[in-house]
């Protein structure tokens, strides 16, 4: 009993199971590092410059250079940052720059290995060089960041993938990571929410009821208005005490699977009104991003499918020149970036390509795998980028075969 137990510990931490919820990860991540990085550019000499509140001496001091580690001894090691002692406005204008581009680059999963990490690399340095304006959205931010930098986050979901399919270099059969990164990511949310919830215990205001009155009245806080018993007693009971529930739930109750949905939609709840009556920018946007992580890439494929399912009115079929019929390589492609499983490749008679919707009525080609195919947004504003592609994903049929295209698995069980 206690060695199957171990076993299925082992397997569920370093196992291997579908990227997914990694590939989403990164691309949620990525692009809120992204806006938060931009929304630093208002203000960029003034909290990042020699000429601004905070000089690289100031930094030091506030953060230290080093950081002490206890385990009975006293350790120290150096602060990760490219910015240490760089007082050029110039550089640091251009770290600042290619630390964007870095996360643009990870969000769309072009080069994502080498990408990623430049964006861990960048974001840290760019928070340890004025420490003093971080809150616990910038903490998330460049956690996230350091997990997409060590985990497969580019099997899918990818740019990178793309193009393996597309030139034939990888296989379109699902792919499999270790999924010791998707469980860090997930115990390091728990362990966020156990320690909040343990802190907040012990603090007198959330044990008698009050503590979520104060914040409402702080003028730096304040972003949208909301109903005025919100901040009120008695509801200020229901959300002080519902608080420390929900955190607490998110840290426990959450692995537990029929409960699971649940726990995630209060968290939900619980930070959109944070993001909604509080300045505390992308931090419920980032954190959440993170609950994506409770989930397996398999439930979150199957999960795509049904709802393409439902939506019947939304499938298209797109039919090929006569004896025409899809090259292996591009199979794969137009699989992966349709995850609705919405377009369905079918033989043409007529010379050309032709779309039609579900209702028989047509529609133009380009515009179909478009609007259709959520994986094509990241390349379909090219001009004739549909075009070049359709033409180059084709091949006669033999001439002793029937004109039947080798399409992807959903194209052939909605034939």
């Amino acid at each position: 009993m206690l060695k199957e137990t171990a076993q299925s510990i082992d397997r569920y931490w370093f196992g291997y199971g579908s990227p997914t919820a990694l590939g989403l990860l990164r691309i949620c991540i990525a692009s809120l590092t992204v806006a938060a990085l931009l929304m630093l550019s208002i203000n960029w000499d003034a909290w990042f410059s020699e000429r601004g509140f905070i000089p690289i001496w100031l930094g030091d001091r506030f953060l230290g250079s080093r950081v002490s580690v206890g385990f009975g001894t006293n350790w120290t090691f150096p602060r990760i940052s490219m910015l240490t002692g760089i007082t050029d406005p110039h550089f640091a204008q251009a770290f600042y720059a290619l630390t964007i581009l870095a996360g643009i680059l990870t969000a769309f999963g072009l080069w994502t290995r080498v990408s990623s990490i430049a964006l861990a690399l960048g974001v840290i340095s760019i928070q340890h060089r004025n420490a003093a304006i971080l809150h616990g959205g910038d903490t998330v931010m460049r956690l996230g960041c350091m997990y997409i930098a060590i985990a497969s986050s580019g099997a899918t979901c990818s740019v990178d993938r793309l193009i393996g399919l597309w030139k034939g270099k990888i296989s379109e059969a699902p792919v499999l990571v270790s999924m010791w990164p998707q469980r860090l990511v997930t115990f390091n949310l728990a362990l966020i929410y156990l320690t909040t919830t343990w802190l907040k215990w012990t603090g007198g205001m959330w044990q008698d009821g009050t503590a979520t009155y104060y914040p409402a009245r702080l003028a730096e806080f304040f972003r949208f208005p909301v109903p005025k018993f919100i901040n009120e007693f008695p509801f200020v009971y229901f959300t002080t005490y519902g608080t420390l529930v929900v955190e607490f739930s998110l840290a426990t109750l959450v692995f537990f699977r029929p409960l699971r949905k649940y726990v995630l939609l209060c968290g939900i709840l619980m930070h959109a009104h944070i993001e909604y009556s509080m300045n505390i920018p992308l931090f419920s946007y980032l954190i959440v991003s993170t609950y994506i992580c409770f989930y397996e890439g398999e439930e979150i494929a199957a999960w795509a499918g049904r709802i393409g399912e439902r939506k019947r009115k939304w499938h298209i079929n797109i039919r090929l020149p006569a004896d025409m019929r899809l090259k292996p390589r591009a199979v794969g492609f137009l699989d992966s970036i349709d995850p609705f499983k919405i377009v369905h490749y079918l033989p043409g008679e007529s010379e050309g390509w032709s779309a039609s919707k579900h209702d028989g009525s047509s529609l133009p080609i380009g515009r179909a795998i478009w609007t259709r195919s959520v994986g094509s947004w990241i390349f379909g504003w090219y001009p004739g980028i549909w075009d070049r592609i359709l033409q180059n994903a084709i091949e006669p049929c033999a001439e002793d075969a029937k004109p039947e295209p080798e399409r992807p698995k959903h194209a052939k069980a909605n034939r």
